[in-house]
């Protein structure tokens, strides 16, 4: 059975934490997010990546070939969240991408 990690800022990974999630990875910067983020990708035991919604649209602004690395595969499947400071606009461009590489399905918004 595969298993859920968290990636995020401490107040958020925190929350998961204490919600009983063991697989959490608090970071500082976003070095260390794609160095985390690109580390679990290479693991075959996440099923579901949740990574906050802020710090995925950084890291897809730094680098986007990370977002390549996660559509390419079928799992994990990487599901931003929003962090404990409120929801950011996250483009809808990347929640579209997701649902059509992991499902086949186009949509439409």
């Amino acid at each position: 059975m595969g298993r859920i990690d968290v990636v995020g800022d401490d107040n958020t990974v925190n929350c998961f934490r204490l919600a009983g999630l063991k697989n959490v990875h608090s970071v500082r910067d976003l070095n260390e997010a794609e160095d985390c983020l690109r580390n679990l990708l290479e693991v075959q035991d996440p099923m579901i990546i949740l990574v906050t919604e802020r710090l995925i649209d950084s890291l897809m602004k730094h680098d986007p070939k990370i977002l390549e690395a996660v559509l390419e595969r079928k799992r994990p499947l990487v599901v931003p969240i929003p962090e404990m400071s409120g929801s950011v606009t996250l483009k809808t461009d990347l929640i579209v991408e997701l649902i059509r590489s992991k499902t086949g399905i186009e949509v439409k918004l």
